[in-house]
């Protein structure tokens, strides 16, 4: 939210293509080429595809929106992406389509801001195993273009596989940067957690560990559960 001028920073400094930028306001940065797909996407359900990527910044004449320009300038974006003439319609409802659909809308919105960096935060998130390889494509395809990709993700696997360096974020703080080629999921959990993989969970508490009850349920039940019994113990 820093880098798309959601938030302003504290303390440290963004450097953006060797000069040193500070952001107001998202559009400011959108303005300098760098864009963010949020994980709850920002579209507006009832109004059309090229509407949603324009919206504010409609192409216009004689005072006028301009809808064949619209329309074709939205094409030109969905055809970089290319899905152009398969699944998507610049003039198709964005609640008419589907999630994979709407992420699609939100890069072609991205990419209407001629943008350089692109943040994409938890992609996969609401995606089918197809839909994710669909994804994985397409930012193939924006990075042979020249785009700079920043992909925020917890699963290993989607790290591992579009990753060429990654950073581990906790707590607010900067754990380090690794070169994924250079390292293993274990070390990088050891990098989150603070531990080898081999003890990621704490040992099982022994018998001595275990102390009075300090929560009991007894004959608990609902509309939709009955019988539940259960002691909870300290330590």
């Amino acid at each position: 939210k820093i880098l798309a001028g959601a938030y302003t920073p504290d303390q440290g400094e963004i450097v953006f293509q060797g000069e040193r930028v500070a952001f107001r306001h998202p559009r400011e940065a959108q303005a300098r080429g760098i864009s963010i797909i949020y994980q709850e996407f920002n579209l507006l359900p009832e109004r059309t595809v090229a509407q949603n990527i324009f919206l504010g910044r409609e192409p216009s004449r004689y005072g006028l929106i301009d809808d064949r320009a619209l329309e074709r300038q939205t094409r030109q974006l969905l055809t970089r992406l290319d899905v152009a003439g398969q699944t998507i319609s610049p003039q198709a409802l964005v609640s008419s389509l589907s999630i994979a659909q709407q992420q699609l809308v939100e890069i072609a919105k991205a990419l209407s801001f001629d943008a350089k960096v692109l943040i994409m935060d938890e992609p996969t998130a609401a995606l089918s195993l197809t839909e994710v390889q669909v994804l994985y494509d397409l930012i193939q395809k924006l990075l042979d273009q020249g785009l700079a990709i920043i992909f925020v993700s917890h699963r290993f696997k989607e790290v591992f596989d579009i990753a060429k360096t990654i950073t581990v974020l906790k707590d607010g703080h900067k754990v380090g940067t690794v070169k994924a080629a250079e390292v293993t999921p274990s070390e990088v959990i050891k990098m989150m957690v603070g531990r080898e993989l081999d003890h990621y969970y704490p040992p099982l508490a022994s018998a001595e560990d275990i102390g009075d009850v300090a929560l009991r349920v007894s004959n608990g039940g609902n509309a939709f559960l009955r019988d539940i019994n259960l002691e909870l113990r300290r330590g």
